[in-house]
């Protein structure tokens, strides 16, 4: 199985985030950091995914956090385009996140 290389994970993200009004499956299927570094149907992007509807989406603080992270997100992954050395400790962090609330 041939690794994707950082390059083309920020050109994935990327389209992601130019078509990010689009919904699958009636899912919002919006998760821009995630997209960026692992890909728009990765695993660990599907789960980060799932966090949100079932664990942000249903509450009040919940969606707030969803609308800001939606806010700065789309500019941390220009960020990231830019620095893509920086996919290295995100990948890390959200894998941790993954871990730990799993």
């Amino acid at each position: 199985m041939r690794q994707t290389s950082a390059t083309e994970l920020a050109k994935m993200g990327k389209q992601e985030h130019e078509q990010f009004n689009r919904q699958l499956s009636g899912k919002d299927k919006r998760c821009f950091i995630a997209t960026a570094v692992f890909g728009i149907d990765a695993i660990e992007t599907n789960i980060l995914r799932q966090f949100r509807d079932n664990h942000l989406i249903p509450y009040t603080l919940g969606r707030m956090f969803t609308s800001l992270y939606y806010s700065i997100s789309p500019y941390i992954v220009i960020v990231i385009d830019k620095y893509p050395v920086l996919m290295i400790p995100i990948r890390a962090a959200l894998r941790w996140f993954i871990r730990s609330w799993r």
